[in-house]
């Protein structure tokens, strides 16, 4: 059930379809982000391009999920698949901004954090196929968080907590990591990142998305260890699994906060 504010001249329905549909573009804004941010290519400027023929798209082609299917996921100028990441960060980004509405309602935050998660997508598709995770991004989204931690009451302090303490753990363990091993064990990007997500949850949250993101990682070598393709010094993508746990996280981890303390009968 919806507790937050609504919007008083729309129905419920209406308000949901069209935040589905904004997310769906946002989801395309942040495919292209992906692909070209990491390549050196404008983001904000330039025609989008088939990766294939280098074909320009055009309207048509950039219809969010609606030209994936219609195409059949291939272009429709060389027939050349269209990788399934796409139509997958749309729907994504589009369930994000469903979801992040009904649970804070139409409040100064919800477009901050919005966009904030956005970010956060883009930034888990670098990780994974470049192991970076550009200042351009991180910084740019702890800006924004900073600003959605300021419309609650005392967010600033919280926002700073979250910063302190999701950068110092990641920072620490770094540290400790390269003096053990001699070797990096997590660059700096991810101790940016988690001041991305720090400054929005505050430290409490961000005690929950380390937990969920070490958890997810674990499982992760387990499986590559068990199917031949790692071992105990693989490196992981760690941003890749911090951006989507900050952002279940965001949505849920007050409710995981308070199942656990009433499961050990503390309130």
């Amino acid at each position: 059930m919806l507790v937050n504010p609504e919007i008083p001249f729309l129905p419920q329905p209406l308000v949901l379809v069209v935040l589905a549909g904004l997310g769906l573009v946002a989801g395309s804004t942040m495919s292209a982000i992906a692909f070209r941010l990491p390549r050196g290519i404008s983001w904000t400027a330039g025609r989008s391009r088939c990766a294939s023929c280098s074909a320009e798209l055009t309207w048509p082609d950039l219809i969010p999920l609606l030209s994936y299917i219609a195409s059949r996921g291939r272009c429709r100028h060389c027939g050349a698949p269209i990788g399934w990441r796409y139509p997958l960060t749309e729907v994504v980004c589009a369930a994000w901004t469903v979801l992040l509405y009904l649970h804070l309602g139409a409040t100064p935050a919800f477009p901050l954090l919005a966009l904030w998660g956005y970010l956060l997508v883009a930034l888990m598709w670098i990780d994974f196929d470049y192991q970076i995770l550009p200042d351009e991004l991180t910084l740019l989204g702890t800006v924004i968080a900073v600003a959605a931690s300021l419309t609650r009451p005392g967010g600033a302090r919280e926002a700073l907590l979250g910063v302190a303490f999701g950068s110092g753990v990641l920072w620490l363990l770094a540290a400790a990591y390269l003096r053990i091993r001699g070797v990096e064990g997590m660059g700096g990007g991810d101790v940016k990142l988690a001041a991305m997500f720090g400054a929005a949850l505050g430290w409490k949250l961000t005690v929950v998305t380390l937990f969920l993101a070490a958890l997810a990682g674990s499982v992760w070598g387990i499986v590559l260890i068990a199917r031949h393709r790692g071992g105990g010094q693989t490196a992981l993508p760690f941003g890749s699994l911090l951006a989507p746990a900050a952002m279940l996280v965001c949505l849920w981890g007050e409710r995981w906060i308070s199942a656990y303390a009433t499961l050990f009968g503390r309130h």
